[in-house]
C-alpha cells in the first residue's frame, strides 16, 4: 500500500513540475514611468554643498547636529512609521508563503452512531452501534501559480514595502527639516529678544537726557511723557517674546522626543545659524533623490502588480490536495496499516458565472494603476514647484537681508547723530523718537531676516530630498545634554 502512494505522488509530482514550466504571469509587466524633466534650474545661485555628510552640517552648528540626531532615536512618530514597515515587511512574507505548499496536521475522537434505518445489502456486517471513532493525521494543500496570482501578489506586497520604506525616509526628512526650522526660530527669538533689550536700555538713555532737560528748564514735559511712551512700547514686546520662545522650545522637545524642560540648555543665547551653500542635485537626480517622488513611484509599481493578481482570477486554478490519516474504532488499532486512510490529487476549478465580478475587479484595479500614475506625475509637478520656489525664497532673502543690515546701520548714525543734537538744543524730540522707532523696527525686522534666510536654506535641503541615511536605533552622541 506505502509503495503504491509513492508511486502515484510520484506521478503526481512529475505532472505538476510540468504545468509550472509553462505558468505564465498574466497582467502588465511595471515599467517605470517616463517624464520630461527640465534640464536645470532656474532660479540656481549660489555656492554648491558637495559634502557627503548630513545636509544640515552646513550650518556648523553642534547644538544643532545634536538635537537633529535625538529626533532621528527618539521621534515617536518615526517610531510609529517605523513599526508600519515591519508590519509590511511581515505582509511581504505572508505573499510569499502562499507559494508553499500548506500543510495541517489533525486528531479528533468522536462518540457516533449510524441510522438502522436503512435497508444493507445482504451479507453486510452491521458495526457496533454506536460506537467511537479516532482519527489523525495530516492534510495538505499546495496551488499551483499556472498565471502568476501569487507571483503577483508578492511584487505588490513588495512594491508596497519598497513605498512604505521611503515613507519612513520621509517622515525622517520632514521631522528633522522641522526641527531644524524651529531650532532657528528658537534663535532668532533670542536675536529679538537681545536686540529688544539693547533698545531698551537706549532708550533709557534717552529718558534720562529728557528728564535732566526738563528738570532744567529746556524742554517740555510733553517729551518726557513720549519717552517714556516709547520705552513702554518697545518693554511690551519682551513677553510675547518670551512666550513665543516658551512655545517654540517645547515643540522642539516633542520632536526630540523629550519632556518638557528637557532641552533648557538651549536658552543659553547662540547666533542664528547661517550658510549659504545650496545642494549639488540636478532635476532628474531630484526625482530618484526625494523619498515622496520614489514612495508614490513604488505605490505605481504595486499597484501595477495587483492587475495580474486580478485578471488571475479569470482563470481555471489548479491545486494539489492530499491527506494522510489513520483512522479506527480501537486506539490499538490505529498504528496498524489498515488504519490508514490517504488520498492525493490535483482539482481544478474554473469560474463559470459571477455576474461580471471578476472582471469589474480588473477594471478597478486598472483604474487604481491609472489614477497611481496621476499621483506619481502631480507629486513630482509639486516637488519642482516646491523646489523653484525654495531657491527663489532664498535669493530674495538674501537680497533683503542685505538692504536691511544698510538701512540698519544708517538707523544706528542717526539715532547717534540726532540724539547729540538734541541733547545741545539743535534738535526737537521728534526726530530723535522717530530715529530711535525706525532702528528698533529696521533691527528687529534684520534679525527675523537672519531667520528667514536660514530657513529658506532648509527649505532647499527638505525641497531637494536632504540626504537619507539607513535608519538604526543607535544612541546619538549629543553634545546637547537634556535635563532629567
Amino acid at each position: 500500500m506505502v509503495d503504491e502512494m509513492k508511486i502515484h505522488m510520484n506521478i503526481a509530482w512529475a505532472g505538476l513540475l510540468a504545468l509550472m514550466v509553462g505558468c505564465v504571469s498574466v497582467g502588465p509587466d511595471y515599467q517605470p514611468p517616463e517624464l520630461a524633466l527640465p534640464q536645470s534650474w532656474q532660479g540656481r545661485t549660489g555656492a554648491f554643498n558637495a559634502s557627503q555628510a548630513a545636509w544640515w552640517t552646513v550650518f556648523e552648528d553642534p547644538q544643532l547636529d545634536a538635537l537633529l540626531q535625538m529626533v532621528r532615536v527618539n521621534n515617536r512618530q518615526l517610531a510609529a512609521a517605523v513599526a508600519t514597515m515591519e508590519r509590511y515587511a511581515a505582509m511581504v512574507g505572508m505573499a510569499r508563503a502562499d507559494s508553499f505548499p500548506m500543510i495541517g496536521a489533525e486528531g479528533a475522537a468522536g462518540y457516533d452512531r449510524q441510522t438502522e434505518s436503512v435497508r444493507r445489502p445482504p451479507g453486510m456486517p452491521i458495526p457496533d452501534n454506536p460506537t467511537w471513532i479516532y482519527r489523525t493525521g495530516f492534510s495538505m494543500s499546495w496551488e499551483m501559480d499556472l498565471w502568476g496570482r501569487v507571483r503577483r501578489s508578492k511584487e505588490a506586497a513588495r512594491g508596497k514595502l519598497e513605498a512604505v520604506e521611503e515613507d519612513v525616509r520621509y517622515t525622517l526628512l520632514m521631522l528633522q527639516a522641522q526641527a531644524a526650522a524651529d531650532y532657528v526660530q528658537l534663535r532668532t527669538l533670542q536675536t529679538r529678544l537681545a536686540t529688544a533689550q539693547r533698545n531698551i536700555g537706549l532708550q533709557e538713555e534717552t529718558l534720562v537726557i529728557v528728564r535732566g532737560r526738563y528738570e532744567a528748564g529746556l524742554t517740555g514735559e510733553i517729551d518726557v511723557f513720549q519717552a517714556e511712551m516709547n520705552l513702554a512700547t518697545t518693554k511690551a514686546q519682551i513677553p510675547s517674546l518670551r512666550s513665543e520662545l516658551d512655545a517654540t522650545l517645547h515643540a522642539l522637545c516633542v520632536l526630540a522626543g523629550q519632556w518638557p524642560g528637557a532641552l533648557d540648555a538651549l536658552r543659553v543665547v547662540a547666533p542664528v545659524p547661517s550658510a549659504d551653500r545650496l545642494p549639488n542635485v540636478l532635476p532628474a537626480e531630484m526625482v530618484r533623490r526625494r523619498p515622496d517622488l520614489r514612495a508614490a513611484e513604488r505605490e505605481l509599481a504595486a499597484q501595477t502588480a495587483r492587475i495580474g493578481v486580478a485578471r488571475a482570477e479569470l482563470y481555471p486554478k489548479l491545486a494539489l490536495n492530499g491527506t494522510f490519516a489513520l483512522a479506527a474504532t480501537d486506539i490499538d488499532v490505529l498504528p496498524r496499516t489498515a488504519a490508514q486512510v490517504f488520498s492525493i490529487g490535483p482539482i481544478l476549478s474554473l469560474p463559470v458565472f459571477t455576474g461580471g465580478k471578476l472582471r469589474q475587479a480588473v477594471r478597478a484595479e486598472e483604474a487604481a494603476a491609472r489614477a497611481a500614475l496621476a499621483r506619481y506625475e502631480h507629486t513630482v509637478l509639486a516637488a519642482f514647484g516646491e523646489c523653484e520656489g525654495a531657491l527663489s525664497r532664498f535669493a530674495q532673502s538674501g537680497e533683503r537681508l542685505r538692504a536691511l543690515r544698510d538701512a540698519s546701520a544708517a538707523a544706528e548714525r542717526t539715532v547717534v547723530l540726532v540724539t547729540e543734537l538734541y541733547r545741545t538744543g539743535l534738535t526737537d524730540f521728534q526726530r530723535v523718537l522717530d530715529a530711535q522707532r525706525q532702528l528698533a523696527q529696521l533691527e528687529d525686522a534684520m534679525a527675523q531676516a537672519l531667520g528667514d534666510r536660514a530657513a529658506s536654506l532648509i527649505a532647499i535641503y527638505k525641497a531637494f530630498g536632504g540626504d537619507w541615511q539607513d535608519l538604526d536605533t543607535n544612541e546619538p552622541n549629543n553634545q546637547l545634554e537634556c535635563n532629567p
